[in-house]
Order: C-alpha cells, then structure tokens, then sequence
C-alpha cells in the first residue's frame, strides 16, 4: 500500500507541475536547495589512515540544484551535535571529533547568481598522530543556506575518522599493471632476483570482480615461468595457482586455495627449487605443499634475465608484471580487478611461522638480507611504488591503452588508484 501511496504523491506533483503557468525554462518547478557535492550519493565517509599519518585534507564544494537569480551565501561547520543522531540510527558509539584536529580553508561560500557551484573548500585535518589507534570518531560536515533550503541528506557529510593500526593504503589495479623496469635484462639492478634457488613471493589482494571475459586474474610474476594467479582452464574461476617451469601447481582443483570476492587475503608461495617442495599459504596458514615440483635440470629462478618492453609496453620478453600476464599492452583481459599491496620476493622458502607473523610489514627491510624486492603500495598518490629494500627496483604503474593502435592509454584517475576508505583486516594478533 505504501508504494501505491508513493506513486499517487509523484503522479500528484506532475500533475500540479503540468497545470503550473510560470516558465520553467530556466529553473525547476520545485524548491531550490544547497547539498554538499561529497554527499550526493551518500553522505557517510569511512576516513581512516595509518597510525603514522598525521594530517590529511578533504575537498568539497557546495551546489546548488539549479541555478539562483541572486547570490546564495552558504555557512559551513562540524555539528558535533549530530553525532548522537548518527550513533542512535547506527547502533554504534562513536565520539565526536574533537575541534582541535580539523580547520576551513573558509566557513561561508558565496554561489554567485546564474552559478550552481561554489568555490573548492578544504579541511584541514591535523594531529591525527593524537588520536586513539583502532577508535573511530564523526566528524558531522554540515551547510546552512539562506535565501534557500538544504536537501535533506545531503547536507551533511558524516566523515568516521579512524587511526587504525591496520593497512589503510592499497592501489587498484583495474586498467592497470605494473612493471619492474629494473628486473629487465642487463639492468645493473636484476641480478638480486636472479640465481635463486629457493624464494617466497608474497602479496595482499582483494578481488573485487572477477572478469567475464576472462578465465585467469594476474597477481604476479612472468607468464609462462613463474606466475602466480587466479583461475586457468579446468580450474575454478577464483583458485590460486601457480604456473611454474615445471608445470602448475596445485594440479588440480583445491577448494582451500579459492579466493572469494570482497575479501582480502594475504598469499605467500614458497618454493625450494632444491628440495623441490613448494607450497601456498593463505592468511598464513598452510593449505597446499607438494614435493616433487621440479626437475635436474631447474636449478635457479631468475626473475631478471628477460629483454625490456618497448616504448608501448610490447616486444620484449614476457616480464615480471603485477596484474598482466599473456597479451599484448592494451589486452585487459588477465588484469586484477582490485587491490593489492605488501608484495615482496625473498630469496628463501619463508617458514610458516614467518609467513604468519610478517603478513601485514617488514619493520627493517634493508636489514633482511634475503628480502630481494619489497614494495608496500602504500604511497596513496602518483604512479611509482617503491622497493623499499634499498635495491633500487622501484616499480611503475601504467595504464593499458585502450586499443592495438597504442595512442590513447585508459583512464585511471590518481583516486581510482588509490581508493578511499581501506582498512585490511589484522588477523594475526
């Protein structure tokens, strides 16, 4: 009955609308109102960082729904008083943030006449050092208008401010892949990925789709050597598996090695070309080791050795990629559809027991002598990611070109690739 109701009330409001005399060319025949251009689609931010940020800035403007014929004058403010409001509709018990972390770049905007939009407002985030680890704080962004109404729900933008002691930077990898410049053969920086006999590759992903047109999604590694994936043919869409010089390993379908989406998980493969054990561990917990993986004649890996791509991201050897594999620079095909960070290449089969404790950092990377590669994604902006072992690998990303005429790369905005609002579970405290 009450979507009847609804709908009666719309068809009222066109009706009223339709009889309605006055010229509506340039203005709606309803009530204009002032929101805030970050609430309107959804006016509740998770805003959470790492424990060693201390400041940080939020940009927004305030918008009208169409156009005044005189100025608008819009106030701006954190309303504490809202946060009892949001925990009540919530179920939750937040605080509200204190006024000493957050500053206006200004607290009133004009929107000039014949204009919907106002001038770009910061604020200024500060001492966020100072703040409880793990506690989550509202900071209630909210607009008063004169001359006009506010739109209900979006003028209010509820930011959780949040220090947490948990990974809170990770890069999205859709429509792109990152290469290692330095692994390319003849680099004075690849030989500390080449000669290994034994190794772990490492990474925390999160797969956020899983690509129709696709069987496989490219973690890491060089295609048709060592590549660590999702999925291949006769395997399950979202099992982790490796191909190796040898052959694949599992070789065989293992619901223990399926990944599921939304979720994050840290993978670790392990592999003593010597011994010839090799095994994947998931959250680091072991779920598949087999022996007998290798052959007399493998007796290193060298993720180093291959020729470098040319200008177009083609021509050379299949190369040490995250999130691309078979194909050429514009084929998406096996590109990872999500998040990835903490990936790492050591020159030993970690234990379990490392694996496990060292999931989410590597306190002193330039002290572990057997840590070759190390790079955290953890820069939130721009498209170097560093290896932050002293080596010198840094990585870059690039975008993959839209088509096989190589002139126009796909769009990936510095916000698309660094997401907002990660936060990847700790699970093991």
């Amino acid at each position: 009955m009450k979507r009847i109701y609804n709908l009666w009330m719309v068809i009222a409001a066109l009706a009223l609308a339709s009889c309605d005399n006055t010229d509506y060319s340039n203005r709606s025949p309803f009530d204009n109102s002032a929101y805030l251009s970050v609430a309107e689609v959804k006016n509740v931010e998770g805003f959470t960082f790492n424990r060693l940020v201390t400041k940080q800035d939020k940009k927004f403007n305030v918008k009208l729904s169409y156009p005044s014929g005189s100025d608008v004058a819009v106030n701006i403010k954190v309303d504490p008083s809202l946060t009892s409001a949001y925990n009540m509709k919530n179920d939750t018990d937040y605080l509200p943030l204190d006024a000493r972390h957050y500053e206006f770049s200004t607290t009133s905007v004009v929107i000039p006449a014949g204009k919907t939009t106002s001038e770009e407002v910061v604020i200024h985030f500060s001492k966020l050092d100072e703040l409880e680890i793990d506690a989550t704080y509202v900071c209630p962004l909210a607009i008063e208008a004169d001359k006009v109404g506010v739109m209900n729900g979006s003028h209010v933008m509820y930011y959780l401010v949040k220090r947490s002691s948990a990974i809170t930077t990770a890069a999205n990898l859709q429509k792109v892949y990152v290469a290692v410049p330095g692994f390319d053969k003849g680099s004075p920086t690849a030989d500390v990925v080449n000669n290994l006999t034994a190794l772990t590759m490492e990474a925390i992903i999160r797969i956020n789709q899983f690509d129709a047109e696709t069987n496989i999604t490219t973690i890491m590694g060089i295609e048709q050597y060592l590549c660590v994936r999702l999925g291949d043919v006769g395997y399950p869409r979202q099992q982790l598996q490796v191909q190796t010089p040898v052959g694949k390993f599992p070789g065989n379908s293992d619901n223990n090695l399926q990944l599921q989406v939304g979720e994050w998980y840290h993978i670790a493969l392990t592999w003593d070309i010597e011994t010839q054990v090799i095994a994947f561990y998931v959250n680091g917990k072991l779920q598949r080791r087999e022996s007998g993986h290798g052959s007399s004649e493998l007796t290193a890996i060298n993720l180093g050795d291959k020729l470098a791509d040319d200008e177009v991201g083609n021509g050379g050897d299949f190369n040490f990629y995250f999130g691309r594999s078979y194909g050429q620079s514009n084929d998406i095909s096996r590109q990872l559809n999500g998040e990835i960070c903490e990936g790492r290449i050591w020159s030993v089969a970690r234990t379990e027991q490392q694996i496990f404790e060292n999931m989410y950092n590597i306190l002193e990377p330039a002290a572990e002598p057997n840590l070759r590669a190390y790079w955290k994604f953890d820069e939130g902006t721009g498209m170097t990611i560093t290896d932050q072992t002293g080596n010198r690998n840094d990585a870059k990303v690039i975008p993959y070109w839209t088509d096989a005429t190589y002139t126009q790369p796909r769009d990936k905005t510095d916000a698309e690739l660094w997401p907002a609002g990660i936060e990847v579970p700790i699970l093991n405290k």
